[in-house]
């Protein structure tokens, strides 16, 4: 691995880690509620309908949460999904 590949590899951390402090109160409100937990850890891994059947939440209630998300940074828009940023 070359220095240059190694100096890259620690911005990133370092740029995550930051992300991750400035963003820790939001996602702590987030993660507090089970089924908040559950769709935001399933964003972009699950379908929408199988996030509606594991949460109890309405397609139209996890639309209306990834947009705020979106809207907060903790999601981008992948394409039609989302995935989390962190």
């Amino acid at each position: 691995m070359t220095d240059e590949i190694r100096t890259l590899k620690r911005i990133e951390e370092l740029l995550v880690l930051i992300a991750k402090s400035m963003r820790s109160e939001q996602l702590e409100e987030i993660l507090i509620d089970k089924k908040h937990r559950l769709l935001f850890e399933g964003a972009g891994q699950f379908p929408v309908t199988e996030l509606s059947k594991k949460t109890g939440l309405s397609t139209a209630t996890i639309s209306r949460l990834w947009q705020k998300w979106e809207q907060m940074g903790l999601l981008v828009k992948d394409g039609k999904q989302y995935r989390r940023v962190l």
